[in-house]
């Protein structure tokens, strides 16, 4: 598995992040496809600057990016590098925001698809949520894995279970950077697939936690709207990664000369 080649990408303390929008998505995601079981199934990250300070931190994370198909900017700070940086064809590619784009662009493939992960009902939820709006979309199974690590026979039958429906696209939702490594680990082993890891979007989009307003949206302050609604739980990481992401980003500016915008095709 590695990077998308027709897809450039400029790399970010030591993560490289896909210079990607929605329909390039789309598009790598069909081009992936058109091989089907012939190549092994990869997967398709969604970053934000939690995710990129926690790279900095665990090897296994920063390895899983590495392995991706692409790395999509999630968060508004990463396009908006991406675009300081005189990146073409990159957007802001939120994880929420690609379930429905996707699933929408696969209708007249017939594209089949797999919700793996959430809490209790929450995968079969989602999938009844996106069947309701995309009348015709292909949903061939649904399942929440535990919490612990699974064992081989639980793998194996995980593996059984997902090749027997035909699927496609997987869609994850395990939290990063659980669903990073889940997918870094088990996408190989499922030919003709493209895994996704969207995370809260399970959540968001079955109505069980609300996502940031428009207009924390458009100004990059959607971790502060979730901080306002689960400040126990939140404080710590944010305290850690704002400070942490701001000296990242520094300090990639001091060692990159302010006239070069890295735009590196990888095969």
């Amino acid at each position: 598995m590695s990077h998308d080649p027709a897809v450039a990408r400029f790399r970010l303390a030591g993560t490289g992040i896909s210079a990607i929008d929605m329909k390039g998505l789309v598009a790598s995601i069909r081009r992936r496809l058109e091989y089907g079981r012939t190549r092994p199934g990869t997967f398709v990250v969604f970053r934000d600057a939690h995710g990129i300070v926690r790279a900095t931190e665990d090897e296994r994370l920063r390895a899983a990016h590495e392995a991706a198909m692409l790395v999509c900017p999630d968060g508004r700070p990463l396009y908006w590098l991406g675009r300081l940086r005189g990146i073409d064809g990159i957007g802001q590619v939120p994880g929420i925001e690609s379930v429905e784009a996707v699933c929408r662009a696969g209708l007249s493939a017939g594209w089949r698809h797999y919700f793996l992960g959430g809490g209790e009902g929450v995968a079969g939820a989602l999938a009844e949520t996106m069947a309701a709006r995309l009348p015709g979309l292909q949903v061939v199974g649904v399942e929440t894995p535990p919490f612990r690590p699974l064992d081989e026979v639980e793998t194996a039958a995980m593996y059984r279970r997902i090749r027997t429906s035909g699927a496609q696209i997987l869609w994850i939702g395990l939290g990063t950077p659980k669903q990073e490594l889940f997918m870094a680990e088990h996408a190989p082993h499922l030919p003709g697939t493209v895994a996704m890891g969207v995370g809260a979007a399970f959540d968001v989009l079955t109505g069980r936690v609300p996502r940031a307003p428009k207009a924390f949206q458009v100004i990059g302050l959607e971790w502060a709207y979730r901080l306002l609604r689960e400040p126990r739980r939140l404080a710590g990481r944010y305290i850690h990664t704002i400070p942490r992401f701001l000296a990242l980003v520094a300090a990639d500016r001091r060692h990159r000369p302010a006239h070069i915008a890295e735009k590196v095709r990888h095969g």
